[in-house]
């Protein structure tokens, strides 16, 4: 079974193949509705505002983590972020965003990325 990985921010965690797609609000809600029920949603949202957003479209808990993100070999990324950049990061859990200010992204990961000659260090 595949993890689903749910992130506030398009990050690259660990070395390894991305392939990133926007999606609808709809789209994102039923994902993170089916990831909850099959038991394979892995939450690393960092905010309370955030988690919140997400419970209210997907109907489903989610919990605020703020771990370090651990990937599997291979997981399906679900990312709700922000449209834009907090101008004062001290002021990051004082905000109240509304949903239009959220937008949702889908990617594949796969850290086996020795299949995808990419880039290869010479030194």
């Amino acid at each position: 079974m595949t993890a689903t990985i749910l992130l506030n921010s398009a990050m690259m965690p660990d070395e390894g193949l991305y392939i990133l797609r926007q999606v609808s609000r709809e789209f994102f809600a039923e994902l993170i509705a089916d990831a909850h029920r099959r038991g394979n949603l892995r939450s690393y949202i960092g905010y309370p505002e955030t988690a919140q957003h997400i419970e209210r479209i997907a109907r489903v808990p989610i919990p605020v983590n703020r771990a370090a993100t651990q990937l599997p070999e291979q997981a399906l990324i679900a990312i709700c972020k922000l449209k834009y950049r907090v101008s004062d990061p001290a002021t990051k859990g004082q905000l109240q965003p509304g949903d239009e200010d959220y937008e949702y992204f889908v990617a594949t990961y796969d850290r086996n990325s020795s299949r995808w000659r990419i880039y290869e260090d010479e030194s």
